[in-house]
Formats: C-alpha cells, structure tokens, sequence
C-alpha cells in the first residue's frame, strides 16, 4: 500500500475527497501494525470496476485501496465489489432494504448499506439490523472501516486474541468495555450518528441524564429526522421527570416513524400516553390499541420473558406501558400486582 498522490474522483468535493484520503491513511496504517491474521484486505479494484458494481465515487476511494476487507477474525467485513449485486438481492429478498439500497458489508448479523439519500438518512453508511431497524451508522465508507478497526483494537490484544475480561455472563461485552468501544468510534468518526446514539443510550442506562440529552443533541444535529433520536430524548426527559418535554419528544419520535414503521410509531405513542393524564393519553392510547390491537398481549409476554430472567425492572416497566394502554387488562394487572409483591418484600 504505497503513498502516492493519488487523483480525486470526478463528482467527489475536495474537501470531502481529502478527508477520506485521510482516513484511508490511518487504515493503511492500523493494518501495517495489525497481529497478522486478524484483518486480510483484498488487491485494489480499479474505477471503472468500482463504476460498474454501482459504488459511488467518494466510496470507491475505498474500493480502489483494497477490494474486500474482513476485520477482527470475521467481526466485521467489506464486501469485495464482486459480492455486492449478489448481496444485495439477497436482502432485497428478504424485504430488508429501500429501492437503491446497495449492501456493502456486514458487521456481526447486520448489514451495511449505502442508502440513495444519505441526507436524508444521516449518514453515507447505513446499518440495517435483522428486524430491518435501519440507523445511520458512519459520516463516509472509509470512516465505517477506520471505525471498525479502532472497535477491533479495544476487542483485540497484540497476540490476535480476545482480550481478558471483555465479556459478562450474558456473553456480551461489560459496560465499560462498551463505552470504551463507543468512544474509540467516535474519536475515529465524530460525525457518526449510530455510534452516538448508542452513546446517550449507554449513559442514559448508567443515570447520565445529562451526557446523555448532550450526545443525543449531537445526534439529532447530524440525523435530525432519526426517530429513535428522539425516543431516546424522550426516555432522558422521562428520567429527569420532565413529562411534558419527553411526551413531546415520543410523539415527535412516532411522527418520523409512521411512514417506515407504523408498529414502532405505536410504541412511541405508547411512552408519550405514558408522560400524560386524561383525554390526551386516552387519544394516544387508542391510536396505539388501533395501530397494534395485540399490544397488551404483546407486553404480557414480553414482561413474562423478562420475569424469567429475573430482569425485574424491565418487566414492571414493560407492565406499567401495557397498563398505559390497556388499564384493565387481567394478565398484566396480576403480573403488576406480583411484581409489587417482591419489591414489598425487597426481592427484584
């Protein structure tokens, strides 16, 4: 991988082309020092070739470094161009994707697309999770491998093994080792969204409120029409005890989400009644009970999966949502009432 000047793509700013240079550079860098088998890179695709598997220009600076890129032992890859068409069918087929969406890598079971509008979607680089939960994931294709190495290097230590005490007994990584994969992301690439967002969730679960209303501010700066930006605002807003503000934020959250997720727009809906009194939770509660008639249901078995493992205070607040909703239903009022009955006895 030398260091030659290389030309700038036709349709490319200069600004941005420089900027990907730039972290194509810090890549070439991190596999030059990388334990050997742990990331394999493949030869350079050239332009035209690039051109013609349908890559833009900005993200075919990537293409034309290494053609295919396998990270942390198969954690993460970028597809060879030579795969791309064929994945992306793939996923077409199981209605994951957009119209346009073109699937570029993988990162665990997720996918890796570069969307038709990244404006619109907040990013060049989107993750698509295996319930199809779209979020934008990387500012450029070059960051999103600059990041999936630094992810690497927190996971990985110098002998290409996992390092020590990653992992708790749920076999995902502890708190602390989250935060510092985050971190390391976002000091790669300060203008991913998803990174972020993960972020203010990891604070908000750790009583960060007021980190956690700082990094979704970014977010929403970046990613301004994300849903879940604003359901995580509302979550903070909840936390604070601020009904008003994080009613507001739910029914923002719901608004973006009813075109592309009308379910999740009822859960929204759901945590705004949540936040309100009188005619105005009854109007979202029977929005949500016209939307998904099986929410109730839905919660019972929820709560009843998270009772079994003991997961006390997502179970009550799973309940108390379903309550929201459905104020008479039977199973959720005993499961209510037992869940009480443990925390009199200080058990949960």
């Amino acid at each position: 991988m030398g260091r030659r000047r290389r030309d700038r793509p036709a349709g490319v700013e200069p600004e941005e082309a420089a900027r990907i240079e730039r972290a194509l550079l810090r890549v070439e860098e991190r596999l030059m020092v990388t334990p050997p088998g742990l990331h394999h890179a493949g030869p350079p695709a050239t332009a035209t070739e690039c051109a013609d598997a349908g890559i833009p220009p900005a993200a075919a600076m990537v293409w034309t470094r290494f053609d295919g890129l396998e990270i942390g032992a198969e954690m993460a890859q970028l597809l060879p161009r030579a795969e791309i068409s064929s994945a992306t069918a793939e996923a077409q087929a199981e209605d994951l994707l957009r119209a346009g969406d073109l699937v570029v890598g993988e990162w665990g079971r997720d996918l890796l697309v570069l969307p038709v509008d990244p404006y619109e979607e907040g990013a060049d680089v989107v993750r698509v999770e295996e319930g199809g939960e779209r979020l934008p994931e990387a500012s450029t294709v070059a960051h999103l491998v600059l990041g999936m190495l630094g992810e690497a290097s927190v996971m990985f230590g110098d002998d290409g093994e996992f390092r020590d005490e990653l992992f708790g007994d749920d076999g995902e990584p502890k708190p602390a080792v989250q935060r510092r994969i985050l971190r390391r992301r976002l000091d790669l690439d300060p203008d991913a969204p998803g990174p972020r967002l993960r972020l203010a969730q990891h604070l908000l679960a750790n009583g960060e409120l007021r980190a956690a209303a700082s990094e979704v501010g970014q977010v929403m700066r970046r990613a301004p029409e994300l849903p879940w930006a604003y359901e995580t605002l509302g979550r903070v807003r909840q936390a604070e005890g601020a009904l008003e503000s994080a009613h507001d934020a739910y029914v923002e959250a719901a608004q973006r989400m009813d075109a592309v997720d009308p379910s999740s727009a009822a859960y929204f809906r759901a945590r705004a009644a949540g936040c309100v009194d009188g005619a105005e939770r009854e109007r979202l509660a029977q929005q949500v009970r016209d939307a998904r008639p099986d929410f109730a249901r839905e919660q019972v078995e929820a709560a009843q999966a998270l009772i079994e493992r003991e997961a006390w205070a997502q179970a009550h607040e799973v309940v108390t949502l379903g309550l929201v909703v459905s104020p008479g239903q039977v199973e959720l009022l005993a499961l209510r009432g037992a869940l009480a009955a443990r925390a009199e006895q200080g058990i949960g």
